[in-house]
Order: structure tokens, then sequence, then C-alpha cells
């Protein structure tokens, strides 16, 4: 073992055993890896560390796990073309226009999804808080962001009138990489009501997955809703080179 390995945490050894075997081909898709027991059993640790390292590389997309039957090596994700998705709030930031109201900042326990999300323990404590971002005085953005208190310590304690949360957060621990993942969602009542709906709008929304990396750890994870018809994805689009 050599002594950047002899740093890592055990769970963390056998994400990098298993994802080892995987990105040399030794493990093609639907390979069977060792179980729990076996893994535990090999790095001399508890079950529950075993677990988490399985855990986490599925959540990573390259294992999927089958209850009574095992863990396998996951089938490649299939290429994906990149869509660039407008960030509303920090244009609306630029153009001197942004304004917001906090709804909700605590200490609360993560759930089993969100803390997977973060790659976090269950029941860990976390920051979360809730944010509806306005341009011209219209709301264009509901966010629910969720903080992994060990990059942001003081997050809870700042003033978010004049600084949005995912600026200062940016101010204490660089983005390395940032994930995505867009769908159409029916807002709730709360995010209705708060987006500016009436009762006869149309409620369908955006709902934008964002998951903020920093190195090798998960800073947040923000869920951002808009209504439909104030974001838009992808680049501009022009005339050019098309038929007249």
């Amino acid at each position: 073992m050599n002594q950047e390995a002899g740093k890592l945490p055990q769970f963390a050894l056998i994400k990098q055993f298993i994802s080892g075997h995987i990105e040399s081909g030794a493990w093609p898709a639907g390979t069977l890896t060792p179980s729990e027991n076996e893994l535990s059993n090999t790095f001399s640790v508890s079950r529950m560390t075993a677990r988490r390292a399985l855990q986490e590389l599925s959540y990573q997309g390259l294992l999927r796990r089958t209850p009574g039957l095992g863990t396998f090596v996951a089938d490649p994700a299939p290429p994906v073309t990149n869509v660039e998705v407008t960030n509303i709030v920090e244009q609306a930031i630029k153009a001197g226009t942004h304004s917001s109201r906090l709804l909700t900042l605590e200490a609360t326990t993560a759930t089993q999804i969100i803390a997977g999300l973060l790659h976090l323990p269950l029941a860990q404590t976390i920051y979360h808080c809730v944010v509806v971002h306005l341009n011209k005085n219209n709301p264009i953005q509901w966010q629910a962001l969720y903080v992994n208190p060990h990059l942001a310590p003081a997050f809870l304690k700042q003033n978010y009138a004049r600084v949005t949360p995912d600026a200062y957060l940016d101010w204490v621990s660089t983005v390395t990489s940032i994930d995505h993942q867009v769908e159409a969602v029916l807002p709730s009542e709360i995010q209705r009501r708060e987006l500016g709906f009436t009762r006869d709008d149309a409620a369908v929304c955006l709902q934008v997955n964002r998951r903020c990396w920093s190195q090798q750890a998960v800073r947040s994870y923000s869920m951002l809703v808009h209504p439909a018809s104030r974001l838009i994805l992808g680049s501009e689009l022009n005339s050019g080179g098309l038929p007249q």
C-alpha cells in the first residue's frame, strides 16, 4: 500500500479497489462483485464500511445492487449530449435586478436520499435553506439547498440579504465539478404561491437538480424549480445556415 493510499479512509480504499478493477476492464459489465462479507473480511472492516463503499459506487452509477442476488458492475452509461443550463439567477445578479426571500435556514437531519446525494452517513446533520429568487421583483426560481457542513461550517451564521447562499459557498469552497439533471414537475402549493402562480396559470415547472463537488467531496445539492416559461435550456439559436 502506498503512502497516499494509507491516508484514505477504509471505505475509500474499497471504492478504489472496485473502481480500479472496473476501469482496467478486469470486471466488465454484469460482473458480480465481492459481497459485503467478503469485502469486510478482505479489508478487515465492518460490514457497514463495506456497505457504504458499495452504496456510494451505486450512486455514482458504477454498480447496480439487486436485492437477493448481489451487486453487479453496471452497464456503461450511454453518451449524453451536454445542454447548457442558463443560470437565470446569475443573470439577474449581473443586471443588478436580483432580490430574494429567505424562507428557511436551519440545521436538520439528512434523509436517506439527501445523505446519499451528499455522500454523507445516514442521519448526518446537514444545513438546509429555502430561497425564492426574484428578478425585477418577479419570482424566477424556488431553491431548496442542502449543504455539507464540513465544507461550510459557518453557513447558518451568514446574512443572506445581500449575498446568495451559493455565492457564499463559492467563496468558502471552490467548485471543481457540477452534475445537472433536468425534469418537468408539478409544483407544490407553497411553490405555486411563492412563484406567483395564479389559480388559472398552467403550473408546469422545470426542476434543475444540481450537485456541486469540491475535489472529492460533495459540497451541496440544490433543487431549483422554475416556471417553465422563465428557463431556457441550450445556447441561443440563430438562422445562420438555414434555408431561406
